[in-house]
């Protein structure tokens, strides 16, 4: 999922109705969540386990859907898919860009 696909999920888990606020929890600037937004970009280390925190998702499963999401390498994709499977994750195959990640 890209960044923006997280806020998202973020908004829509904890009932936040606002960037602003989505912003104060991840101890980013508006801006910063603005560019996440704004870009077809993934977030850094830093913010993808405070996303995984605040979901109550493990962070391995944040972490490789950005590095996932980053690679232009094809079979570097296929891996990291295989290994989000291998930890009881997959990414979303229904087309839904708010599914994200699934438990399986």
């Amino acid at each position: 999922m890209k960044a923006a696909d997280w806020i998202d999920r973020l908004k829509e888990a904890k009932g936040w109705t606002s960037d602003y606020r989505v912003a104060k929890e991840l101890g980013l600037s508006r801006s910063a969540v603005s560019t996440y937004r704004n870009r077809p970009s993934t977030m850094d280390e830093d913010t993808a386990m405070r996303v995984a925190e605040i979901l109550g998702t493990p962070p391995e499963a944040v972490l490789l859907d950005q590095a996932m999401e980053r690679t232009k390498n094809d079979e570097a994709r296929t891996a990291l898919a295989g290994l989000l499977r291998r930890l009881g994750w997959a990414p979303s195959t229904s087309g839904d860009t708010k599914g994200g990640l699934y438990i399986m």
